[in-house]
């Protein structure tokens, strides 16, 4: 009993443990994430921080609500440039002041971190992201294509065991809607297998703003003395709910007739749709004639021109019957007589 009791106010003394863990932290000069992990629900913050020699060069802090019995990672971009070739990244975990949890990661910059390979492109857009990838020497990449929301990992696709002998391209089409006018960031992680070594971990970041996109297939536009159709093709997340507008102008009297008509279809990437209108009031003549894809902000997505005639069709008069014997017509008449005609010189020929 002497030995039971003070062993349980020591307990006492200290407090329970944290129920708030880091489970993963990794940092290099270009971003820095965490995961926490929680027995219990938690609502903190997260502090990044860069270190040279102690001193802070560059913090972030972020946001944290963990479910209980869940994990949730958050990701921050450095936003200066290095002068050192290494430094010292910080996290920590807090609950109002107090901190839950702490961890540190060695970064290194330039040649001690360069990986055997060459990022030649990487292009996020409103329909994916395409990263473009060129080795000095073979070796094999596990890739992580990250799509983030501030701090917030809303979609990941992985690529492992990645071969790099040659040139290679990584597309990642997004198969969700993004949001209008909203500014994403697409990070790619990637680990590069050594042998005797944890792998060499490298992030690439690039931004997009998510925007409707649509383009006019040109080899399916008709125009005639009918009216106009085109085939319109989605080319974002982002939905187009739109119009085509078409502008027919009269060269010779440069009057502009204009007709409007709503897709039917709402558009989203590698999606089709075909619109059309027809000519009312269009009068013969040429016309330079416009077809425009337009939001219902009225902004001009693409456009298609060419150039059209309308032919004057001249009225269809009756030609009066050709006078002659009544009750004949002239090609009866003509082969009766050629008739006639055989018919008698094969007598004279008899009776010669």
């Amino acid at each position: 009993m002497r030995i039971v009791l003070p062993f349980m106010m020591l307990l006492m003394f200290i407090g329970p443990a944290s129920a708030v863990e880091i489970s993963d932290f990794f940092s290099d000069f270009t971003s820095s994430d965490v995961t926490v992990s929680s027995g219990e629900d938690f609502r903190g913050r997260a502090v990044f921080e860069l270190l040279y020699e102690g001193r802070t060069v560059e913090s972030h802090e972020v946001p944290i609500t963990v479910g209980a019995g869940g994990a949730v990672t958050r990701v921050i971009i450095w936003e200066k440039k290095p002068q050192q070739d290494y430094y010292t990244a910080r996290v920590s975990i807090y609950n109002d002041n107090q901190v839950l949890a702490s961890s540190t990661y060695q970064v290194s910059y330039g040649t001690v971190s360069l990986p055997s390979f060459h990022v030649v492109d990487f292009s996020p857009t409103n329909s994916g992201a395409k990263l473009l990838l060129r080795p000095f020497n073979p070796s094999v990449v596990d890739i992580k294509v990250q799509l983030l929301d501030n701090s917030d990992i809303i979609y990941e696709k992985a690529n492992d065991d990645t071969s790099l002998t040659t040139n290679i391209e990584i597309t990642t089409p997004w198969t969700f809607l993004l949001t209008d006018n909203k500014k994403y960031t697409v990070r790619a992680k990637i680990f590069t297998h050594r042998l005797y070594a944890a792998p060499l971990i490298n992030t690439y970041v690039a931004n997009f703003t998510a925007t409707e996109d649509v383009e006019i297939l040109p080899e399916d536009v008709e125009v005639d003395e009918y009216g106009a159709s085109v085939t319109l093709r989605g080319k974002s997340q982002v939905p187009f709910d739109g119009f085509i507008v078409v502008k027919a102008r009269n060269r010779t009297t440069n009057e502009t007739q204009v007709y409007r008509q709503q897709v039917e279809e709402i558009l989203t990437s590698g999606k089709e749709d075909t619109a059309g209108v027809v000519w009312r009031g269009l009068t013969p003549g040429t016309y330079d004639v416009e077809i425009l894809i337009e939001n219902r902000g009225i902004a001009t997505l693409d456009r298609y021109e060419t150039v059209l005639r309308i032919p004057e069709y001249s009225a269809v008069t009756a030609t009066p019957p050709a006078q002659g014997v009544p009750g004949f017509h002239a090609p009866l008449f003509t082969a009766i007589l050629l008739i006639a005609m055989l018919l008698a010189a094969a007598r004279r020929l008899k009776g010669e």
